[in-house]
């Protein structure tokens, strides 16, 4: 693919029609879904309100409604995306660089509640933010040189946002990517011992107001600023990159939609999901013969070695979440992972700290090789034990974790039992069931209102 021309790419894909077939239809749906549920979660908490409203602690009865007295739109979609992305629950895509499609959603409420429209062209920007997050996902790696994924989120959501701010004027839209690519990424430091953070939570909520920002300035006359990728003196990848180009790994169309990984059962970073569920799996064993266990065994592919493996001192809750060790452990000792067993206050903390010292994590490279065939995109780890009298548990192998496209349909009355846990303290159980079926059951050709009056009136 011709990577001289992303914002070509970018621009002619907006100017098409999205296919919005029932499949997508239905992906769409579950991706809106599960974004309310993870916003709905989120505003019951005092540090994510905090930072989303970038004030005092205020109590939310209701977030849709608390968003209406926001003054603008860039404080919107960060109060939006802060809750989205605040548990690390939301949904996931993985590729040569990971990311958080729903982050964008954010923006799109922002616009729409603003703007309003056709539920249907709301569904068409979702699937748009997603598929250009998720392509350039595919096709460069952010993390290898240090920057965060969150340039993607960006970049998705200004060219998507200026697109709809502008009509879908083309140079409006390439002047917007162009200031995106102009501002560069931010490091990725603070997802990683010893410095990681609460900056992770927010970091795509600053990305989004930055993208809305960008798209209200592109609106008005001025350079397009082209050339700005490929300037050998002062463009993006000379000053950024060291061995990577930017470009899109497959075609635009609405396939990452379709193929983004929802988080199902636990709150924790997706390379480990499936060692969650294998290690679910053994619990009992485990707990039967726990005094006995010596060793613990994680086979798993290179990324998840890279990203989330480590043994040194996790150092609050954000560290916790993306320790493959710690997530295991966790698993293993209460056969369930949730938000609070990250936290220092949780009953079995200790216990979680002592175990993970006797879990050891290897590559294996078959599993590294799926993970990166297109047409397979395995997510695997194994799990088993080892006894002080050498003696071994079964093998658990868990190829695809129950998010995955290949287990959609399993998936299905999960998301909508997440989406109700999620809203309990907001909405009674008979409340969050009507609303996810009401929601599930609106017509494309409805007024986005209906969906909101929906969110307004629970």
């Amino acid at each position: 693919m011709n990577d001289s021309s992303i914002n070509d790419l970018i621009t002619n894909y907006l100017a098409k029609e999205v296919l919005l077939d029932e499949e997508t239809i239905i992906s769409t749906k579950l991706a809106l879904l599960d974004t309310i549920g993870c916003i709905f979660d989120a505003a019951n908490g005092s540090q994510p309100v905090s930072f989303a409203t970038r004030g005092e602690y205020q109590k939310i009865n209701n977030p849709f409604k608390f968003a209406q007295n926001i003054n603008n739109n860039r404080d919107m979609g960060r109060f939006f995306t802060t809750l989205i992305r605040w548990h690390d629950y939301n949904d996931t895509f993985l590729a040569r660089e990971w990311a958080h499609p729903s982050d964008n959603i954010g923006s799109l409420f922002a616009y729409f509640m603003s703007n309003s429209g056709s539920l249907r062209d709301f569904c068409k920007a979702i699937v748009r933010t997603y598929e250009i997050q998720g392509s350039l996902s595919l096709g460069t790696s952010l993390n290898k040189e240090g920057y965060d994924h969150v340039f993607f989120v960006k970049i998705a959501s200004a060219a998507v946002y200026s697109n709809l701010l502008s009509g879908g004027d083309k140079n409006v839209i390439t002047r917007t990517i162009n200031n995106a690519l102009l501002d560069g990424p931010s490091l990725r430091s603070y997802r990683h011992t010893p410095n990681v953070g609460r900056r992770k939570s927010w970091a795509a909520a600053d990305a989004v107001s930055r993208a809305i920002e960008l798209s209200e300035i592109s609106s008005i006359e001025d350079e397009t600023y082209d050339g700005i990728l490929k300037d050998q003196n002062w463009g993006f990848e000379s000053i950024y990159f060291q061995d990577e180009t930017m470009r899109f790994g497959k075609p635009l169309d609405n396939w990452v939609i379709n193929n983004v990984l929802f988080k199902v059962l636990y709150p924790a970073e997706f390379h480990g999901q499936s060692a969650v569920e294998a290690a679910v799996q053994l619990s009992e064993e485990f707990l039967n013969k726990k005094d006995i266990v010596k060793n613990i065994f994680i086979e798993t592919h290179e990324p998840a070695v890279r990203i989330i493996s480590n043994k040194d001192v996790l150092n609050n809750a954000s560290d916790r979440d993306h320790s493959l060790e710690y997530m295991v452990a966790a698993a293993l000792l209460f056969g369930d992972v949730t938000s609070d067993s990250y936290e220092d206050t949780f009953e079995g903390y200790k216990d979680i700290e002592q175990l993970r010292k006797k879990i050891i994590v290897k590559e294996n490279p078959e599993f590294t090789e799926t993970y990166y065939q297109f047409e397979k995109r395995e997510i695997a780890n194994s799990i088993h034990l080892e006894y002080e009298d050498g003696g071994q548990s079964e093998k658990i192998t868990v190829r695809y974790p129950i998010g995955h496209p290949k287990r959609r349909q399993e998936a299905i009355p999960l998301i909508k039992e997440k989406f109700i846990r999620n809203t309990s303290v907001h909405l009674d159980q008979n409340q969050a069931s009507h609303l996810w079926t009401s929601i599930y059951d609106l017509e494309t050709d409805a007024e986005f209102s209906q969906l909101t009056n929906l969110l307004l009136n629970e």
